[in-house]
């Protein structure tokens, strides 16, 4: 139902491909028939925060993941994990898996994603030095309703678009860009500490959200992760694909003027957690933040949908780029790296 490319895959598992239920099975339940199931998959691992902070980086692979699919509709059902490590002889490489381990732990059981098998993978260094350690975890969730199905690029011109969660961590000294894409790929930086992973903050975002989708308020929904709300925003105007090697791009006018307490670089790339892009109707649009607000998650609408440009204006200015340039550093830049 969905094809990989938004924030998790959807698959629609038809009835005649489920196990016959028992007539025991069936008495108790009261429905001897089983009706089709909507499933959600995405994988997931920031080995960069896990090898700055394994135990937070750890915590925020389950909750990216948790957060990919409730920004498809989906509430988690259960996880494999695959450690991705180096020599665990070594005391300081076996402290890294212990500590990400634990915050894996501590992540499934917040979200209610039990571990059901998994694989590891060791002694993965070279002469030059051990890879970051990957503990990379996928999490299934299941869709209710068909219509509950959501996707993470922007809809139709005119729709609002709202940012749910804090644009920047003010209890963070640097305002998520620990462990940024933009701090590695601007900077040549691997360093700081990653953001940080109150799993509280994001199991409250994670049902608002739910409910504001089961209630069939929002149109699109997209987490903000890796090169923060930047890129979140461009993915959401240029992710689409209608037919092979056919995006749809429709552009996006944002205001974040308002905010002038975070730095440019942090507001547009840092990597603050607990932060989802939405869009929805115009009409629908004060409702959707004052229903996030109730549930106690921070909201403000801080654009449109419409355009063939996505168009960024801040305190410090106004950056704007067409659509076409950016589809084509989305798409074509692995291919280019490996010819």
């Amino acid at each position: 139902m969905v094809l990989p490319g938004s924030d998790a895959a959807v698959i629609r598992i038809k009835t005649d491909s489920l196990p016959v239920m028992s007539a025991e099975l069936a008495a108790k339940v009261g429905d001897p028939k089983v009706s089709e199931k909507l499933i959600a998959m995405t994988v997931d691992c920031n080995g960069g925060y896990v090898y700055l902070d394994p135990y937070e980086g750890g915590k925020a692979a389950v909750t990216e993941a948790c957060r990919n699919l409730a920004c498809s509709g989906a509430i988690p059902l259960g996880a494999t994990d695959n450690l991705n490590m180096a020599n665990p002889h070594k005391p300081e490489l076996f402290w890294q898996m212990r500590e990400s381990v634990r915050g894996l732990a501590e992540g499934c059981t917040a979200f209610n994603a039990p571990v059901t098998g998994g694989n590891c993978s060791l002694y993965n260094q070279n002469p030059s030095g051990p890879i970051d350690p990957t503990p990379t975890v996928a999490v299934v969730g299941i869709v209710e309703k068909p219509e509950h199905v959501t996707t993470q690029w922007f809809k139709d011109e005119g729709d609002a678009i709202i940012l749910l969660g804090e644009a920047a961590d003010q209890t963070d000294p640097i305002l998520g860009l620990g462990g940024s894409a933009y701090l590695q790929v601007i900077h040549g930086l691997k360093t700081g500490s990653p953001p940080r992973c109150d799993l509280e903050t994001a199991k409250t975002l994670h049902t608002t959200l739910l409910g504001l989708i089961q209630s069939g308020l929002v149109k699109s929904a997209h987490d903000c992760s890796d090169g923060g709300l930047a890129v979140a925003l461009a993915e959401s105007c240029i992710s689409q694909l209608i037919a092979r090697e056919t995006p749809r791009l429709i552009g996006a006018t944002i205001d974040l003027s308002a905010i002038k307490d975070v730095r440019l670089d942090a507001l547009l790339f840092g990597e603050t957690q607990s932060r989802i892009v939405i869009s929805c109707k115009a009409l629908d649009a004060v409702k959707v933040v004052e229903r996030a607000k109730l549930m106690g998650v921070p909201a403000v609408q801080i654009g449109k949908v419409g355009g063939d440009q996505l168009t960024v204006k801040t305190a410090s200015g106004e950056f704007s780029a067409p659509l076409t340039d950016l589809h084509d550093a989305w798409w074509n830049s692995i291919a280019r790296a490996m010819a």
